[in-house]
């Protein structure tokens, strides 16, 4: 299959599986009221499918012997269960339980597809591809937040879940039908056993794909942390400030700077391919470094200041991840690719689950979020996190007789 027709093919599918993605913290409100949850039990609701997906993504090994598309498919039909399953849940339990297949299948269907490109596309041209394939996450999942308020509107929130399972069965029909089974790279080569678990001693052998995943964990831990505290922190600077005018609409502004995220992520897989994908990154990490120690204390600043601020953090925010991505791929052993993804995404789930949590105590100790100086130094902890991982990037891809290169000059 030509690359241009698999890129295609499978940045249709990840936003067909990703429809539904943020239908919960969209109409999470709604079911506080309708089920009559704690705050506790909401908290649960909203992210018990980022546990799972820390689970589900150790599996991805497996595709080092199995070919990555029947992951795909199994995951995809796996969320046709955990969202259908949810347009029927009737409180807390019941929607614990679909919410956690849920995450099962998220696990299954978007990192699977960079080792499915990956066994696809020949050469360097693989880091490019899995780029193009992840810079396509930002606005696929932030579609879900507008299709699932407006599904809800025009015929119920139970349908803003129905839709979903019906995309995602539409994607696993994708799979089956249009993608082509192929042979796990250097699986003949070089037979491994199949595991269940990652094997992070092999990967961890190979330094240069370990500074991609340690980055991805600085990245993810930024990533989230930023993506859960963006409306309580445009809404406490609205609240703050007099001079922002009445009506300000906090989530779609929150939803448009996730979109900005979509051209500058391409923009950064295409910059790691041309100049290398470990300097690419460790310039526009420490990019981001920088925006967010300044960006929560600029609250108390001029507004223009505050408003060049989030748009440069935000930018930079997730410039890094198609390079990332591509850096991992092009660095991995073609006999431990998919089990270098699988550590990749275990890093990187690890980091999105620390990151909110790490912010929020910030916040707790330091005047619970109501003054400049306590936002800055939750987002400044978050600028110390990602200006770590991209020191360790570049770093690990330094070698004795000069620098690596990986996919571009250094």
């Amino acid at each position: 299959m030509p690359m241009g027709r698999l890129i295609v093919l499978m940045c249709g599918f990840l936003g067909l599986t990703l429809l539904g993605m943020h239908a919960v913290p969209a109409l999470l409100p709604q079911f506080v009221a309708i089920w009559s949850l704690s705050n506790a039990e909401a908290g649960w609701i909203a992210g018990i499918p980022y546990l799972t997906y820390l689970v589900g993504v150790s599996f991805i090994g497996m595709t080092d012997r199995v070919d990555a598309r029947r992951m795909l498919i199994l995951g995809a039909l796996v969320n046709v269960v955990g969202y259908g399953g949810m347009g029927l849940a009737e409180g807390f339990w019941s929607a614990l339980f679909f919410r956690t297949l849920q995450g099962v299948g998220f696990a299954w269907t978007y990192l699977p597809g960079v080792k499915a490109i990956a066994d696809r596309v020949a050469g360097d041209a693989k880091g490019r591809a899995s780029s193009i394939y992840v810079s396509s996450f930002a606005v696929c999942s932030s579609l879900s937040l507008l299709a699932a308020a407006e599904t809800r509107d025009a015929f119920g929130w139970e349908w803003a879940f129905v839709l979903p399972a019906m995309t995602n069965l539409i994607a696993a029909g994708l799979m089956f039908f249009l993608l082509p089974p192929a042979e796990p790279e250097g699986a003949g080569a070089t037979p491994t056993p199949l595991r269940l678990i990652p094997d992070f001693a092999a990967v961890r052998r190979n330094r240069v794909a370990l500074g991609f995943i340690v980055g991805s964990f600085a990245h993810h831990f930024e990533l989230l942390a930023v993506r859960g505290w963006s409306v309580a922190f445009l809404t406490w600077v609205v609240a703050a400030r007099p001079e922002i005018p009445d009506g300000f609409n906090v989530p779609l502004v929150a939803t448009l700077l996730i979109l900005i995220g979509v051209p500058t992520s391409m923009a950064g897989g295409e910059f790691g391919h041309r100049i290398g994908y470990a300097r690419a990154a460790f310039l526009v990490m420490t990019a981001s470094a920088l925006a967010a120690l300044f960006v929560g204390f600029s609250a108390a600043w001029p507004l223009w200041l505050l408003l060049v601020l989030v748009l440069l953090h935000n930018c930079f925010v997730l410039a890094d991840s198609g390079m990332l991505n591509g850096g991992a791929v092009n660095a991995s052993d073609p006999a431990q690719r998919g089990n270098t993804v699988a550590v990749f995404g275990v890093a990187a789930a690890a980091g999105g689950l620390l990151g909110p949590v790490v912010f929020g105590v910030i916040l707790d100790h330091t005047g619970s979020g109501q003054s400049a100086g306590s936002w800055g130094w939750a987002f400044a902890a978050t600028g110390v996190v990602i200006l770590a991982g991209a020191i360790v990037v570049r770093l690990l891809s330094w070698r004795p007789s000069g620098p690596e290169t990986v996919n571009g000059p250094e």
